[in-house]
């Protein structure tokens, strides 16, 4: 109660006391957490092998978490092939060079998807006891990514080298009748360079759409993928394909369909996509096009009508006319990059109009999703990359986007799962009884002899049984 009175006393509004509260919670924490891992290390110590494990010296570390810095001291010892070894890390599966737990680091790889590596670090410090310097998040991501981004270049390598298709260890991998692709890129400017630029290339697969509700007139896609990174169209796409073999199964059946914006790079994917039957240019870059072409003039609705109505001759025809209406060079030259760009990728505009084809190969008579891209290049990549006036490394790029592109296919906790310092468990569990007993002895009997009720006529009562579970923190239950 002393220590209670003494915090109102020195903080006078509500935001103070909670805060000083969160901060003495840290701390009894950090302490807990200090006490328990130096009684396992002084358990160790008592059951090893005396004859195989020679103890030399106890040595300090620590380690970040969410509650702040914890600095153990644990003894290290000589085995019998004359290596050091510090048991205790070796059965907590800490890294030997690792200060930020899993935890820690999760939340920062989190929040340096939408916030700048300085701006992710203030909020670690901001908002926990803890801290992370923004160039130890940059050297996580960088870290992580490449294990990503060399994950997917040795299924690509796998594949299309040595023709081997990944296993289906999981039986997750998927029957596929349609599978609709999408690909757009964005242009980030590079550090020591004030003129080149890279392009961060974005892929998106999906199986097809279905309302949000049932009464909604919106749709989601379905199955929706993302691929993803800072590389040539070649590699973009070599990994690409090697994904896509893992998670679907294609058969002589099964047909997809690629959609983009005209760009060479795009085409390229019907070399390596499977079972690409027909390609589309998606709409909103066609209008887009238009658009910058020729504003709101009134040739724009009479070429609308040409491609719906697939009449390349009179799409020709109304193209001559609109140059003729231009006078100054510069716009003659805007109809003539548009009339460029329309017959070249005519087949693909035509193609999406061709209800007969569509219904030859199987697919629906509107194609809702195609287009979809463009908002999710935004969501996904842009946002980050591109408006906040940074400049990139192409590593420092790809690796960052290989993260991001991971958590949206929500894969990257299970990739970091495999990060979490899986404790050792046979090895934890032979000092587990030892270190149990400790607790029992100590904490535990404080609070019973401090707290009369647990013993008294209400010892019955639900909230009495609680405290006595709190009581008794080591049970005989495994603590892994």
């Amino acid at each position: 109660m002393e220590l209670d009175l003494r915090i109102l006393q020195n903080k006078n509004n509500f935001k103070d006391v909670e805060k000083e509260f969160f901060r003495l919670v840290c701390k009894q924490a950090q302490e807990t957490f200090k006490k328990i891992l130096e009684n396992i290390d002084q358990t160790i110590m008592e059951n090893r092998d005396k004859d195989k494990f020679k103890l030399k010296d106890i040595k300090k570390r620590t380690i970040d978490t969410l509650f702040g810095d914890v600095t153990i001291e644990r003894r290290y010892y000589k085995d019998s092939n004359d290596e050091f070894r510090f048991l205790l890390d070796e059965y907590l599966n800490i890294p030997a060079n690792e200060r930020q737990s899993p935890a820690l680091k999760e939340i920062a790889l989190d929040l340096v998807q939408e916030l700048p590596y300085r701006k992710a670090a203030d909020k670690i410090d901001n908002i926990l006891e803890a801290s992370a310097s923004h160039t130890a998040i940059f050297n996580w991501v960088q870290r992580e990514g490449d294990k990503l981004s060399k994950e997917a270049e040795t299924k690509q390598l796998d594949f299309f080298r040595d023709g081997l298709i990944p296993d289906d260890k999981d039986g997750d991998r998927k029957e596929i009748d349609h599978l609709f692709v999408e690909a757009d890129g964005i242009h980030i400017p590079l550090q020591n360079d004030d003129k080149e630029k890279g392009e961060l290339k974005l892929g998106m697969s999906y199986q097809g759409w279905e309302k949000r509700h049932p009464m909604s007139d919106e749709y989601n896609l379905t199955g929706k993928k993302y691929y993803g990174g800072v590389f040539s169209s070649d590699e973009f796409w070599k990994e690409t394909a090697a994904e896509m073999y893992e998670d679907y199964s294609f058969s002589n059946g099964s047909i997809s369909v690629l959609c983009g914006d005209g760009a060479e790079w795009i085409t390229t994917g019907n070399e390596y996509i499977p079972q690409v039957k027909v390609r589309f240019l998606d709409e909103y870059h066609l209008n887009k096009k238009f658009f910058r072409k020729l504003g709101r003039s009134e040739f724009v609705p009479k070429l609308l009508d040409n491609i719906e109505e697939n009449d390349i001759d009179k799409l020709r025809e109304n193209l001559k006319k609109a140059r003729q209406y231009r006078h100054k060079e510069k716009d003659k030259k805007k109809v003539d990059q548009l009339k460029k760009y329309l017959l070249k990728n005519w087949e693909f505009i035509r193609d999406k109009k061709h209800k007969q084809k569509k219904k030859d190969l199987g697919l629906p008579e509107e194609i809702r999703g195609l287009g979809a891209m463009e908002s999710n290049i935004d969501k996904v990549l842009a946002n980050r990359f591109k408006k906040r006036g940074m400049r990139w490394s192409r590593k420092g790029a790809r690796n960052l986007a290989k993260i991001i592109i991971a958590d949206r296919n929500d894969s990257l906790e299970r990739y970091l799962n495999k990060l979490n310092w899986k404790f050792k468990t046979d090895d934890l569990r032979k000092v587990y009884n030892n270190v149990q007993k400790k607790y029992s002895r100590s904490e535990s009997e404080v609070l019973r002899a401090t707290m009369p009720a647990l013993k008294g006529p209400k010892s019955g009562q639900d909230w009495v049984k609680g405290l006595k579970n709190i009581s008794d923190p080591m049970t005989n239950n495994p603590i892994i």
